[in-house]
């Protein structure tokens, strides 16, 4: 990470579905009912997503992939870079999410997803990854996400994660609140979703809850690994 991303958690928090081992600290995300119009459970969501629906990644092809400025040694990108609908960083850079793999990747898993900014010269920076610990990295379900941060620069890192399946939406509670995340399906491999937050639609991080994906039909689908990671 370049010293200018040097970061500051929101939260310090870790959230799990169902029960939690008796050593983990923090509220439990328990196990949401699903609301009865996911996708319309939540602020509008705007840019490549709609409202809280996966749009396809752009087509792979149309220009070089960009190289990959990492401290972390991780290697990529594998498909195509996703952008989160115009959200930019303090200096006015746009955030990219993309698939990685090596470097601080986790052994167990074959890939992670790297959060960044697009940079001059066709690149692209790897700012933070996350990546699944426990079991497969494509089980299927949730698996860790990283948490919202405030970076120096007056810049907000939106909060994200990736889905194992294809969800219609996935949603958050905050307070009374009830968020509907952004949706892209992962070009390497579909049957993934990327998902993240808009800052601007975010009060109080600290107040999250019920993380949960639902199909059109407001059907909850598999939890799998839900979990709030903190830099």
């Amino acid at each position: 990470m370049s010293p200018k991303r040097a970061c500051t958690a929101v939260a310090a928090v870790l959230l799990l579905a169902g029960c939690a081992p008796a050593s983990t600290a923090g509220p439990l995300w328990q196990a949401a009912s699903p609301p009865a119009s996911p996708a319309a459970s939540g602020p509008a969501a705007s840019g490549p997503a709609g409202s809280g629906t996966a749009a396809p990644s752009p087509a792979a092809g149309r220009t070089p992939k960009p190289r990959v400025l990492s401290d972390n040694k991780v290697r990529g990108p594998l498909g195509d870079v996703i952008d989160l609908g115009g959200l930019t960083d303090g200096f006015g850079d746009e955030y990219v999410i993309f698939g990685v793999t090596g470097g601080v990747v986790n052994e167990t898993s074959d890939f992670g997803f790297a959060i960044g900014v697009r940079q001059p010269g066709n690149a692209v920076t790897e700012d933070l990854t996350i990546s699944e610990y426990r079991g497969s990295a494509d089980a299927p379900g949730f698996h860790p996400m990283q948490a919202q941060m405030e970076l120096d620069g007056h810049t907000v890192q939106p909060a994200f994660g990736y889905y194992s399946g294809t969800p219609a939406s996935i949603t958050v509670h905050e307070g009374a609140r009830t968020l509907t995340a952004h949706l892209a399906r992962w070009s390497e491999q579909p049957a993934t979703t990327v998902f993240w937050f808009d800052p601007a639609d975010v009060h109080h991080p600290d107040q999250w809850s019920d993380l949960g994906a639902y199909d059109a039909a407001g059907a909850r689908l598999p939890d799998g690994h839900i979990e709030l990671q903190t830099y």
